[in-house]
């Protein structure tokens, strides 16, 4: 947010010299007759009166020479005891009095003697020797001075008892400033914004300087009015458009008055204009494109700023970009990251996420010993879920008994009961279904041997098919050889009634 920080008092302490100066110079430098002129010129009005009473005795113009030549050569401590025999002088008149009193201050001034310079110049005021019109400067530079001293009361009320005397004429661009400067720095808004609104509205727009603005925007924040921040604003980013603080400024206002969406765009703009130098700026732009839901981009951002070293490769920045490419599904691109935050970081959380990501990916060998990792690091918020998917892994290799296993580890979670042992009840039911499907097609193959070997038998019957022996022999087919033998006997029969015999002749 553009700030107001008051104005420049070097400045304004070079004109104050350079006034005090002029008016010190009034009046010594000239005869009697070229003062009356001048006089005459300035104020046709004036009394005979005030015009005598306007000139220097010889003992006062004396003494008032000696101090200006050595200002002149800058003696400023030495034109300081000079002057204070003038002053001290009891015949002194009101006009001599102000030009000694003058040009004095002036001598404290330039030794960096500020307040003891207010006092002789409020003193020349009130000697009563001075005409309006050089009262009315000399109350402007009184003011200048009291504001640059931080006395920022007394500031405003000598500038406004120098308009009050002199009225419009003395009201220029640079004295409307100053009094809108200081109402600024004496923190009262109110009485101060028709100054500087009124400053604003005479100040040329091709004069403005950045100080300007800076002064109206933050007069605007003070009294809270957003759609005059926004005019001043928007007016800085149009002329300066390449500088960051604007655009920083437009952005935060836009951001503050719920305008979050406008103030993504104007982040967008910052950083591809080169604007974003700091890493925390490129971090906040890869936010705001994760907060609306463009993820790949705020991750291809970030990505590229990490691997230029403009980013910190930090924890959280890893974090953020990891998050981002899982959010666009990008699981390819997140596991590189993932993998290198597990390993930086050693938590089970971080290899809990690299384990899902592998899972996304099929790389089921990877991603099973991920899932281990994680789980023996430990740390989890929901360890049952990781026991179920680690058990789903396990299922996808075809482990299906170490999938039951971590399958049942998920059940002593209530969170993740019901889902586990489903699955384990799932794989079981799948198991026991094979199972049956191989008891069904042997019981099938059993009842097809049995009917083909009798349908060989009667053939073998009918020709006549013997051995030696004269023992019936048929040609078992090979799907039932395991059955029976070439007699068309079962085997498993025979075997019972060689195993009965060998029993009876042991016995």
């Amino acid at each position: 947010m553009t700030r107001f920080y008051g104005f420049d008092t070097k400045g304004l302490m070079r004109g104050v010299a350079s006034l005090a100066l002029a008016v010190s110079m009034a009046g010594v430098m000239m005869s009697d007759a070229d003062a009356q002129r001048r006089r005459n010129n300035n104020d046709e009005a004036e009394s005979e009166q005030n015009q005598a009473e306007r000139v220097f005795s010889a003992a006062i113009g004396q003494i008032v020479l000696e101090a200006q030549t050595q200002q002149a050569a800058e003696l400023f401590a030495d034109s300081i005891v000079t002057l204070n025999r003038a002053l001290g002088n009891a015949a002194i008149n009101p006009y001599e009095r102000s030009i000694a009193l003058q040009m004095r201050g002036r001598s404290y001034y330039e030794t960096d003697q500020v307040m003891p310079a207010i006092r002789d110049w409020e003193a020349a005021i009130a000697s009563g020797g001075m005409l309006p019109n050089e009262t009315t400067d000399l109350r402007i530079n009184i003011g200048q001075l009291y504001i640059a001293e931080g006395d920022y009361a007394r500031g405003i009320s000598a500038l406004e008892q120098a308009v009050a005397q002199a009225g419009e004429d003395v009201l220029n661009v640079r004295v409307i400033k100053m009094l809108a400067q200081a109402y600024a720095q004496a923190e009262r808004y109110r009485e101060g914004l028709p100054w500087a609104e009124r400053f604003w509205a005479e100040h040329p727009r091709a004069d403005r300087v950045r100080g300007d603005y800076s002064l109206m925007l933050f007069y605007y924040q003070q009294l809270e009015r957003v759609p005059d921040q926004f005019r001043i604003i928007e007016e800085m980013v149009q002329r300066w458009p390449t500088e960051k603080n604007n655009w920083r400024s437009y952005a935060s206002l836009l951001a503050q008055t719920g305008r979050e969406q406008d103030a993504f765009e104007a982040n967008k703009i910052m950083y591809i204009n080169g604007m974003f130098t700091e890493s925390r700026e490129i971090v906040a732009l890869a936010q705001y494109y994760s907060y609306y839901e463009y993820p790949y981009r705020g991750a291809v951002v970030l990505e590229r700023e990490l691997n230029a070293g403009v980013v910190e490769r930090t924890r959280n920045n890893l974090n953020l970009l990891a998050n981002m490419w899982r959010q666009a599904r990008e699981w390819e691109r997140a596991i590189p990251v993932l993998r290198q935050l597990a390993q930086l970081t050693g938590d089970g959380d971080d290899y809990l996420k690299l384990a899902e990501a592998l899972w996304q990916r099929r790389e089921l060998d990877d991603a099973e010993d991920a899932f281990t990792e994680a789980l023996n690091r430990g740390g989890l918020d929901r360890p049952g879920d990781a026991w179920t998917l680690l058990g789903n892994v396990r299922a996808e290799l075809g482990r299906e008994e170490s999938a039951i296993a971590a399958f049942r580890e998920g059940a002593r979670y209530p969170y993740s009961r019901s889902t586990a042992n489903g699955w384990a009840t799932f794989i079981t039911n799948r198991q026991r279904a094979a199972r049956e499907r191989i008891e069904i097609r042997e019981r099938v193959r059993q009842d097809e041997c049995r009917f083909s070997v009798g349908d060989l038998m009667e053939t073998a019957i009918l020709l006549g098919d013997v051995d030696d022996n004269g023992r019936i022999i048929v040609d078992v087919p090979d799907r039932c050889d395991d059955l029976y033998n070439q007699y068309g006997e079962e085997r498993s029969s025979v075997a019972e009634a060689d195993a009965a015999d060998e029993a009876s002749d042991a016995g």
